[in-house]
């Protein structure tokens, strides 16, 4: 029972410091936000670019809520090797629509999304909603002007002027940090006198380059170790205690026995041979009962043995 009590302690020792660890609060160390009107699509694409502050504790399940006619396309986690997509949960709400999905380390996240634009002839307009999920260190956020766009503007003003990958105009600006529950709004308005997309017929290609569904080979080995490599650690150690536990019980109670055992057969053996008895005339055995020999009818002189 002892045993017992000790081998649950240490099993239990392996996974509390786990789970106190998940308790803790996430916070958004920088948050990059990129907004692409009328790229692929009649509509506004928001892309999320993530990092969870230092010190956060995972794997940790975490929750996004964007507008309720958004169509949340993708959610991906950045590797060496590319993008490669993380299953996620849309759930609407009243006001909302919330994105859940599991972050498993430090690696950096992308969430994208679709919301629509309003037209009013070559006038356009779209909204940007941050709606404050979590506290954020860093906020950076970049719009991409469409092709053939005229007078873009924003509130707030995004003050540094860039040129993208497509040689597209960009307007970019950092605005510090945000507390949870703190709103940040951009209103986006520019003249296009047409409604061909950007890239007409092409997927999206963000900064990460295309989101790969399916990992293989050493990447999805790699990426599956990195993912549980906690989980792997502690089931390790279970096998070593109870891998050593057995040993223990086993080496602790049948060493003694066996050597009795042992001892007792070779006694026995020595036993029997000082019994035997033989003719001294023709050198037959006899039977511990026989007087004379069986064979030649010698007296046996059993004193002499």
């Amino acid at each position: 029972m002892r045993k017992l009590l000790v081998f649950i302690a240490l099993v239990a020792g392996l996974f509390i410091p786990t789970a106190a660890g998940a308790q803790g609060e996430v916070i958004i160390n920088e948050l990059r936000t990129r907004l692409w009107p009328e790229y692929d699509r009649n509509a506004l694409l928001v892309i999320y670019n993530l990092t969870l502050a230092p010190g956060t504790t995972t794997p940790v399940t975490v929750q996004f809520r964007v507008p309720k006619d958004a169509q949340v396309t993708a959610v991906a986690r950045e590797t060496t090797s590319g993008l490669f997509t993380v299953d996620f949960t849309p759930v609407d709400e009243a006001d909302w629509k919330t994105v859940s999905f599991d972050v498993t380390d430090q690696s950096g996240y992308q969430i994208e999304y679709y919301v629509p634009i309003q037209k009013n002839g070559a006038a356009r307009h779209f909204n940007f909603i941050w709606p404050g999920d979590y506290a954020v260190n860093t906020l950076v956020v970049d719009a991409q002007e469409p092709s053939q766009t005229t007078g873009f503007t924003s509130e707030p003003a995004l003050p540094n002027a860039g040129s993208s990958p497509d040689n597209l105009p960009t307007h970019s600006g950092t605005f510090g940090s945000l507390k949870k529950g703190e709103q940040w709004v951009l209103q986006g308005d520019y003249s296009r006198a047409t409604d061909d997309l950007t890239v007409s017929g092409q997927p999206v290609q963000p900064s990460g380059g295309v989101i790969d569904n399916s990992a293989s080979g050493s990447s999805a080995v790699l990426d599956f170790f990195s993912r549980n490599f906690p989980l792997i650690i502690a089931v390790f150690g279970v096998l070593l205690i109870v891998a050593g536990l057995v040993w223990y019980w086993q080496s602790g109670g049948s060493s003694p026995a066996g050597k009795g055992r042992r001892r007792h057969a070779s006694q026995s053996t020595n036993d029997a041979g000082n019994d035997q008895v033989y003719c001294p005339q023709c050198g037959k055995r006899a039977q511990p009962v026989d007087k004379f020999c069986r064979a030649c009818g010698s007296r046996l002189r059993r004193e002499e043995v």
